[in-house]
């Protein structure tokens, strides 16, 4: 994995939001209109992916393509609130020159979107380019449509530390929906890449697994993660493994 440091990466961030992909953050901004006249379409990065793959709509012929992400970083940099019942990094997005990472292009009705930006506390919706979008299967991307991703406000951009640790279930859930699309899309790497293209795995990490601090248990697909983090850099599962 490669490795930079944070205020290398607040240049970086700071300096492609105030370049082509600049944060959307007032109230009234924070989520902008949808045009109900073409298709909407979402990249999934995080909890998305696993949500896609329990839902009910995943029974519908909705349209769903691995891509790459281009101008954009994941990473655990989403800090909650010092008012929050559970205190933690959770996963999230910045734009980042020269970012890339993988995820799912998913086609969803404006209703649908609408429920997903209730939900969001710590993010916008903010448009993406299609030309920023690059098909992992072949299958084309779409032309036509409006495309979001949930982008970090800038206000809650920190790294994980002692008291807002990254928590092993919500590593759970993330690469159990890696694992799954991956599965699906049949893209052999897809579960890989999202570690690989995930930034800020830290020293700061619980392990909740068994006793989920947000309640939300997934451990189908528990033991491919472990193989999938046994591949960080470092001792880093090694020393959560042993919480």
């Amino acid at each position: 994995m490669l490795k930079v440091s944070w205020p290398e990466v607040l240049v970086s961030v700071l300096g492609a939001l105030l370049s082509a992909v600049s944060p959307v953050v007032s109230a009234d901004t924070c989520f902008p209109a949808l045009d109900k006249a073409v298709p909407q379409y979402v990249v999934g990065y995080g909890s998305l992916l696993h949500e896609q793959v329990v839902a009910p709509a995943r029974i519908s012929l909705e349209l769903e393509i691995p891509v790459w992400v281009y101008g954009f970083r994941r990473g655990w940099l989403t800090r909650t609130h010092e008012g929050s019942f559970v205190r933690l990094t959770e996963l999230g997005v910045v734009p980042f020159i020269g970012g890339r990472f993988n995820g799912v292009l998913i086609a969803m009705s404006a209703g649908r979107v609408k429920e997903i930006d209730r939900h969001q506390g710590r993010a916008c919706r903010v448009p993406v380019n299609p030309t920023q979008l690059e098909s992992m299967n072949g299958e084309e991307i779409p032309s036509v449509g409006q495309f979001w991703i949930y982008q970090t406000r800038v206000k809650y951009i920190n790294k994980p530390a002692g008291s807002y640790p990254i928590l092993m279930s919500e590593v759970d859930e993330f690469l159990t929906g890696c694992i799954e699309q991956g599965l699906h899309l049949e893209v052999k790497s897809f579960a890989a890449e999202c570690v690989a293209t995930t930034w800020n795995w830290s020293v700061h990490w619980v392990n909740d697994r068994y006793h989920p601090l947000k309640g939300r248990l997934v451990q189908a697909q528990s033991r491919t993660v472990d193989q999938l983090l046994e591949t960080l850099e470092g001792p880093l599962f090694e020393r959560v493994r042993l919480q």
